[in-house]
């Protein structure tokens, strides 16, 4: 599929985009190529064009489900989150409790495979816009504040189940999700086996972080339960 009907879709009206991601046809598609682009070269870098060659069409069938380049890197982002839900949904339904749940999270943002690691490049792209943009940055804000009452729901809930201490579950959700994106950068800015940060250090602190900052002490002693420790 490639250029032909293009010219007569330029001329029809544009459609609204929709708050959710596409699930099918030429705008997933579309999506599809964003979110490896701007992993590969930046958000600014990537052209209209370039996104068109991807999806071998013309780029005004790009402009006709995307007006604009905001549009492009939301739906981007949209589609990443969609994408993380569903793998969470896939890793916590096993969770023996509130604990387990708050360790698969965790597990979920740890950069280890190629596409969690362009993901996360599509995220560091969001924030340098979200910086210069008041459209982008009310995005971003939405996001982060779905993505900590996540976390802080589960503490809570753990809170309940006795397994978490009593604690601000929001404040302890800000704390861990801050740790989770410095981590994740050091990790990003290292190529895997050269040194620095690795994804496995970043796993193991968080981790080790919520041992020590959320886990329910166990009667009879200090310790907060088994704490990961690197390997040699």
């Amino acid at each position: 599929p490639g250029a032909p009907g293009a010219a007569g879709a330029a001329d029809a009206p544009r459609p609204t985009v929709p708050a959710a991601p596409p699930d099918s046809g030429r705008p997933l598609q579309i999506v599809r190529e964003t979110v490896g682009l701007i992993a590969e070269r930046g958000f600014h870098a990537v052209r209209v064009a370039d996104i068109a060659a991807a999806c071998d069409t013309s780029t005004a069938t790009i402009h006709y489900h995307f007006p604009g380049r905001d549009e492009l890197l939301e739906a981007a982002v949209r589609w990443c989150m969609d994408e993380d839900t569903v793998r969470r949904a896939a890793r916590i339904a096993e969770a023996d409790d509130a604990r387990e749940e708050l360790r698969q999270l965790i597990a979920l943002q740890v950069p280890y495979t190629a596409r969690q690691r362009q993901q996360w490049l599509v995220w560091m792209d969001l924030w340098a816009e979200a910086a210069r943009s008041t459209a982008i940055g009310r995005l971003h804000a939405d996001f982060y504040r779905q993505w900590r009452q996540t976390v802080a729901e589960v503490i809570r809930r753990g809170i309940g189940q006795g397994v978490f201490r009593t604690v601000d579950p929001e404040f302890s959700a800000l704390r861990l999700t801050a740790l989770i994106d410095g981590l994740a950068i050091q990790v990003l800015a290292t190529e895997p086996g050269q040194g620095g940060t690795s994804a496995e250090a970043m796993e193991i602190a968080c981790n080790a972080h919520v041992d020590t900052e959320l886990t329910a002490r166990r009667s009879g002693t200090d310790a907060a339960g088994p704490a990961d420790q690197p390997g040699p």
